[in-house]
C-alpha cells in the first residue's frame, strides 16, 4: 500500500459517515475516555473479569490468548519464558522480542522501559476489571509503542465501602500461589493493600530427543505488593496515589542460566469534572516513575548436554521511566471530543561482561542511552445521522534520542577495546486516523478505518548486542523509526442469542526492526563478529516493508441459557517483502474455540482449544515450528455467594508444542500438562 492510496483512503473516509448502536460495553483505549465500543471503527475485543476468572490458565498472558489475535514472540508463556522472549503481537504484528504492541496498566506503559518485552505479573488479579485489546493503529491517542495495537488492563474502581478478596492455588510443579487485596475506608480516604506471591519449581524446556543431564526446571519466584491511597472530594475529583514493590527470580533451564527483575513504582492520578467551552468536561492527569534493575547469565552448553559454561553475565540492567499524561473529555448531542498531551522519559544501561577465556571473562561492555517523547492528541466522534457515526484522531509528536554510548573494555588491563558516542537524534511524527461505522439495522453493523502510528526502537534494539547460545546478534545505533499504514473493513452481526464479526485488514510496516541473518559460524561474520560453530550471526536491521494483510472471524452462540459456543479465528499473512520470506515467528492460522456450562447454578464448565499452524523459527525460512493444538480445561463451584473453588488443567492432552528449534534441532518445549486447585473468597 503506498502513502498516496493510504491518504486517498483517509479522505475517503473522512468525507462520508458512519453509526453505532449505544447499548454495549464502555471502553477507553481509543480516545483515552469512556465511550460506546459500538461507536468505535477498530477492531477491539474486551475481556470482562468474569470471562478472565473462567479461563482455566494461571498466568494473566495465557489467558489472553482466548483472542487469536494475541500473541508473545515465542509460543511460550511467561510461566517458563524469559522476560526478553515475551515481546507482545497482535495480528503477528510485531513477531520480535520488543512487540510492536502497547501494553498500559491504567494508563500506565507494562512494557520494559530498557527492552519493550512485557512481565504480566506486574498487576493485581483480583481487583482486575477487564482488558481491552485494540488491533493496529486505531489505538494512535497513546503514540509510540503502540504500533501494532494496545492491551489496556484496567482495575477496578476503588470500593467506597471496606471489603476484602483473597485465592490461593496449588498445583503440580510445586507449584503455589497466592494473592490478597483489602480495602479500608475512613471518611473521604480509602487505603487498599494488594499482594501476590508465587512460587514453582518449574518445567523442563528441551524436548526428550534434545534434553541432557545439564537440562534443569524453570523454576520461578514473584512477588509482588502495592499499597494505594484514594481521597475523594465533595466536588467529585478523585486523586489517587499507588506504591509498588515487584521482584522476579527465574531459572532458564541449566544450573546456571537465571534473570532477576526488581521494580520499584510511584503513580499518582486524578480526575474529575469542570466547564470547558459551556460543557462538562471530564478530565484525567496521572504521573508516574520507575526504577528497575534487571540482570541475566547466559550460558552455552556442549553437544552432549553435560556441561555448560558462562558466555554473557549480564550483570546489571538499570533503567528509569517516568511519565506524565493530561487529557480532558467532553461531549455534546450528537458528537464527543477528546484533548491531550502526553510525555515519557527513559534512561537504561546494560552492564555485562563477555568473551570467556578459561574461567573468567576479558571483557567487559557498558552499552545504554536515554529516550524522550512527547506528544498532543486529538479524538473526535460525531453522529453525522442516525445511523453514521465518524471517528477522527491525530498525534503530533517529538522524540529524541540522546547519550547513546558504548564501551568496551580489557578486563585483563584496563584498556579500551572500542568506546563509542552516537550521535543525539531528533525528529518529528505525524500520525492521522479516522474511520466510520454504519448501523445498517439492529442487528447489522459494518465499519471501515484507515490509520498510521510509528515505533521508536528501544534502547536494547539500539545500543545492546547479545548472544543465547551460539545464536550472536548485533546492536545497530542507526535504526530508523517504524511506520504502520493500515486500513481494515468489518462487519458484526449481533442478536439477543448470537453474534458474528468478520475484519479484513490491509498493513504494511516501512523499517521494521528485525534480527535478520549475516552468516553461521564458525568464524568471523561480518557486522556479527566471531560466530562460534554451529552458531548464527545476526543484526538488528531495518527491513524495507514488511506486510501483514488477514482477516479475523468471531463467533458466539448462546445455546440454551446454560451452554454457551464460541470461536476465534486470525488468518494472517506476513511476509518480508524484498524477501517474499515468511516473517519468523508467524503462524498463519491460529483458532481459539471454547465453551462455558453451567449445568447448575453452582457449578460452572469451562472448556477451551488453541491451534496455531506451522511457523518458521528463523528469518530464513529453514527452521520450522510445527503446529499444535492444547486444550484447557476449569471447573469451578460457588460454595457460598462470596466464594468458589476450582479445579484448572492446562495442556490436557500434555501436548509438545515446540516454541524453539537450533540449527543442531535442539528443540524447546512450551508449557506441559499442568493442573492446579484453588479457592477464592470475598467478604
Amino acid at each position: 500500500m503506498s502513502r498516496r492510496l493510504f491518504t486517498t483512503t483517509l479522505l475517503c473516509l473522512t468525507s462520508v459517515a458512519l453509526s453505532a448502536q449505544t447499548l454495549d460495553p464502555l471502553i477507553v483505549s481509543v480516545h483515552r475516555d469512556a465511550q460506546p465500543l459500538s461507536q468505535q471503527p477498530f477492531a477491539v475485543d474486551v475481556l470482562s473479569a468474569d470471562a478472565l476468572r473462567a479461563n482455566p490458565a494461571l498466568a494473566l498472558d495465557d489467558q489472553l490468548k482466548a483472542s487469536a489475535a494475541f500473541s508473545l514472540f515465542r509460543r511460550g508463556g511467561s510461566l517458563s519464558a524469559n522476560p526478553t522472549a515475551q515481546g507482545v503481537s497482535l495480528r503477528n504484528i510485531g513477531p520480535n522480542g520488543a512487540g510492536r504492541t502497547l501494553v498500559l496498566a491504567d494508563g500506565i506503559p507494562l512494557n520494559d522501559p530498557f527492552g519493550g518485552w512485557v512481565t504480566w505479573a506486574k498487576t493485581s488479579r483480583l481487583n482486575l476489571a477487564a482488558v481491552e485489546l485494540v488491533r493496529g493503529g486505531g489505538s494512535g491517542a497513546w503514540g509510540s509503542s503502540a504500533l501494532g495495537g494496545t492491551i489496556q488492563i484496567l482495575s477496578q474502581p476503588t470500593p467506597e465501602s471496606t471489603q476484602s478478596a483473597a485465592q490461593f492455588e496449588l498445583g503440580e510443579y510445586g507449584t503455589a500461589a497466592a494473592e490478597i487485596s483489602t480495602t479500608q475506608v475512613s471518611g473521604a480516604n480509602s487505603f487498599t493493600l494488594s499482594a501476590r506471591g508465587l512460587h514453582s519449581d518449574g518445567f523442563r524446556r528441551k524436548a526428550p530427543g534434545s534434553a541432557g543431564p545439564i537440562d534443569s526446571a524453570t523454576d520461578l519466584e514473584q512477588g509482588y505488593l502495592e499499597l494505594e491511597w484514594t481521597h475523594r472530594r465533595e466536588s467529585g475529583t478523585t486523586g489517587q496515589l499507588t506504591v509498588r514493590g515487584f521482584s522476579e527470580d527465574r531459572g532458564n533451564g541449566t544450573p546456571l542460566q537465571a534473570n532477576r527483575t526488581r521494580e520499584f513504582r510511584v503513580a499518582a492520578r486524578a480526575e474529575g469534572t469542570r466547564e470547558l467551552f459551556s460543557d462538562t468536561a471530564h478530565w484525567s492527569a496521572n504521573g508516574y516513575w520507575q526504577t528497575q534493575e534487571y540482570r541475566s547469565l547466559f550460558t552455552a552448553v556442549d553437544a552432549t548436554r553435560t556441561t555448560e559454561s558462562p558466555v554473557l553475565d549480564q550483570y546489571s540492567v538499570p533503567a528509569d521511566a517516568a511519565g506524565a499524561s493530561a487529557s480532558a473529555s467532553w461531549s455534546r448531542e450528537n458528537s464527543s471530543t477528546t484533548l491531550g498531551a502526553d510525555a515519557r522519559w527513559v534512561k537504561g544501561e546494560t552492564s555485562e561482561n563477555y568473551f570467556r577465556v578459561g574461567n573468567d571473562f576479558v571483557r567487559n561492555r557498558i552499552a545504554g542511552g536515554t529516550q524522550r517523547t512527547a506528544g498532543l492528541f486529538v479524538g473526535h466522534n460525531r453522529a453525522l445521522a442516525p445511523d453514521w457515526q465518524l471517528d477522527l484522531g491525530a498525534r503530533l509528536d517529538a522524540w529524541e534520542l540522546t547519550d547513546g554510548h558504548r564501551t568496551e573494555t580489557n578486563r585483563t588491563n584496563g584498556a579500551n577495546v572500542r568506546r563509542d558516542r552516537f550521535a543525539d537524534r531528533s525528529d518529528a511524527e505525524f500520525n492521522p486516523r479516522a474511520g466510520l461505522v454504519w448501523q445498517a439495522n439492529d442487528e447489522w453493523r459494518w465499519q471501515v478505518a484507515a490509520y498510521q502510528a510509528y515505533r521508536l526502537p528501544t534502547l536494547n534494539e539500539l545500543y545492546r548486542p547479545f548472544r543465547v547460545g551460539s545464536v550472536i546478534t548485533e546492536a545497530n545505533p542507526d535504526l530508523k523509526t517504524e511506520h504502520l499504514d493500515g486500513i481494515e473493513l468489518g462487519t458484526t452481526w449481533t442478536t439477543e442469542r448470537a453474534s458474528l464479526r468478520l475484519t479484513g485488514f490491509v498493513t504494511e510496516v516501512e523499517d521494521a526492526v528485525a534480527n535478520v541473518t549475516l552468516g553461521f559460524g564458525p568464524g568471523f561474520v561480518p557486522g556479527a563478529g566471531f560466530v562460534p560453530a554451529g552458531g548464527i550471526g545476526r543484526q538488528r536491521r531495518n527491513l524495507d516493508r514488511i506486510t501483514v494483510n488477514g482477516f479475523e472471524f468471531a463467533a458466539t452462540q448462546r445455546v440454551s441459557d446454560t451452554l454457551t459456543l464460541r470461536a476465534d479465528y486470525l488468518y494472517s499473512d506476513a511476509e518480508d517483502d524484498a524477501t517474499s520470506r515468511t516473517l519468523p515467528q508467524v503462524s498463519q492460522h491460529t483458532l481459539v474455540s471454547g465453551a462455558d456450562w453451567t449445568p447448575h447454578a453452582k457449578w460452572r464448565v469451562s472448556i477451551q482449544g488453541r491451534y496455531v499452524s506451522d511457523a518458521f523459527e528463523d528469518d530464513g525460512n529453514t527452521l520450522t515450528l510445527n503446529s499444535a493444538l492444547t486444550w484447557d480445561l476449569r471447573i469451578s463451584h460457588q460454595f457460598s455467594d462470596n466464594g468458589n473453588i476450582f479445579l484448572a488443567v492446562e495442556n490436557i492432552t500434555d501436548k509438545n508444542v515446540i516454541v524453539g528449534r537450533t540449527t543442531s534441532n535442539l528443540l524447546d518445549l512450551g508449557n506441559p500438562r499442568f493442573a492446579r486447585i484453588g479457592i477464592r473468597r470475598f467478604w
